[in-house]
């Protein structure tokens, strides 16, 4: 019997098949840096832009009591936010030096249509209070609060842009995050930072409209001709942006590049480093995929980008198991994205589609990621050719969601049993259930690396 491993959480799931597995993953990054001594490094030696402590004394010369805002991601993104490795220590240092006060800095949690944080979860993801930074200022971005929001005017597309007040206002723009492949935008991070991360709720509804995700260049590492990528950049130059500080890691979320300065400029140079990296050769498709959700997939919502993932190695009317730690207090999503999941099991992916592209639709908030999932449908056919294995979600649950529920493949959880114990055997039975059900000597895949791995099959 062969045994393998898959990323669960912090731990590792064995996998015991006796049919052989292939794994894939990305190649090793060729980079592997010092966080403590890289990120100031990049601060002072930026990316077409002047220093940020230039840039920062600049602006206390015109205003002495100016304003700094520093946009950053929220806890679905890895982002080395925190200690003396970590972004914010830097950049609040940097700050503080050139002259402002703690209370002249607000930090902006760009979530764009996430829930909010608190502050326990603010201080673990940022630690601003252990590093002495205590007396800055939080704030979660709400998309759907027009008291935080100011209008800026339209895009060429027509999309009425609404950026979160606080940003526009101050006086120095800062916006930081990760880039990797986004299975949408085509990378993240960059302008992605600013839109969908701080506008408003009318700002994303063609951003993440039907029309703009039903584009063929909507789509990993594609940047040129993506009408996400295209509005993104529209909106975040309306909005302005003072500097970027931008990052990328790899597999094992080790700090491989800080891209700091112009927001276009440096993030062209991220993107084109990930792309070294982050493509996963394939020379076939397979019969069933295995993947991991990975760190993003604290909750069904977010783990559409490893669905996604898969659906671009499996073979049409292939098999793919998910699984997933879902670690969120949602832990499917908001409302809005289960009202959607109900409306594609009430009338099934087409005439979701249908419905959803219809003129006089009233977009539904995180519609776009049930959307994603019509997509994995397209290559999957049936819904059960999807099995998503996971102790978080209720039985109960899975009664909107897609595919089959990896809670069939256990009895109830044992006392004694731990959750890693309960996940392997779940995994096991899963997978000899895709085997049975597949072709016979069917060809099956681990993508080691979850939704952070592209998948490209060449020839």
């Amino acid at each position: 019997m062969e045994k393998h491993s898959i990323e669960y959480g912090n731990s590792f799931l064995k996998i015991n098949t006796t049919f052989p597995l292939e794994i894939k993953g990305m190649e090793a990054s060729p980079f592997n840096i010092s966080g403590a001594t890289t990120i100031p490094q990049a601060l002072e030696n930026p990316i077409a832009s002047a220093s940020l402590s230039v840039i920062a004394k600049e602006k206390l010369s015109k205003n002495k009591e100016a304003k700094a805002v520093i946009v950053v991601s929220d806890n679905t993104r890895p982002v080395p936010y925190k200690g003396k490795g970590g972004l914010m220590y830097h950049i609040i240092r940097e700050l503080l030096n050139a002259g402002f006060f703690q209370n002249q800095i607000t930090v902006v949690i760009g979530a764009g249509s996430h829930r909010n944080m608190d502050t326990a979860e603010i201080e673990e993801m940022m630690g601003l209070v252990k590093s002495g930074y205590g007396e800055v200022n939080v704030e979660n971005h709400e998309y759907d609060n027009e008291d935080h929001l100011l209008e800026l005017g339209q895009t060429s597309t027509g999309s009425l842009v609404k950026i979160n007040k606080l940003y526009i206002e101050a006086d120095l723009k800062i916006v930081t995050g990760l880039v990797e492949s986004h299975f949408m935008a085509g990378a993240s991070g960059g302008r992605k930072g600013i839109c969908p991360g701080i506008v408003g709720k009318e700002t994303l509804k063609l951003f993440h409209g039907p029309k703009f995700l039903s584009s063929t260049q909507a789509a990993d590492l594609v940047l040129e001709g993506n009408p996400l990528n295209d509005e993104a950049l529209e909106v975040a130059q309306m909005a302005g942006s003072d500097f970027l500080v931008n990052v990328t890691i790899d597999a094992n979320k080790k700090l491989t590049g800080v891209f700091a300065g112009n927001l276009l400029a440096a993030h062209q140079e991220a993107v084109k480093t990930i792309k070294g990296y982050v493509t996963v050769p394939l020379s076939k498709k397979y019969d069933i995929v295995v993947i991991p959700a990975g760190f993003v997939g604290i909750n069904h919502y977010q783990t559409a980008k490893a669905a996604i993932e898969a659906a671009r190695a499996v073979k049409q009317n292939g098999k793919i198991i998910i699984v997933a730690k879902n670690t969120d207090t949602d832990k499917v999503g908001g409302p809005g994205y289960r009202k959607a999941l109900s409306l594609l099991n009430q009338y099934g992916k087409d005439k979701f589609m249908e419905m959803i592209k219809a003129p006089n639709w009233e977009m539904i908030q995180e519609q776009w990621q049930v959307q994603m999932w019509c997509k994995v449908l397209d290559v999957i056919g049936a819904p059960d050719n999807l099995i998503y294995c996971s102790l978080d979600i209720a039985r109960e649950e899975y009664e909107n969601i897609p595919g089959i529920a990896g809670l069939e493949f256990i009895v109830e959880k044992k006392e004694g049993k731990s959750d890693v114990e309960q996940m392997e055997l779940m995994l096991e039975n899963a997978l000899n259930f895709a085997i049975d059900n597949s072709v016979e000597n069917p060809e099956i895949l681990l993508l080691k690396d979850g939704p952070y791995g592209v998948p490209e099959v060449k020839g």
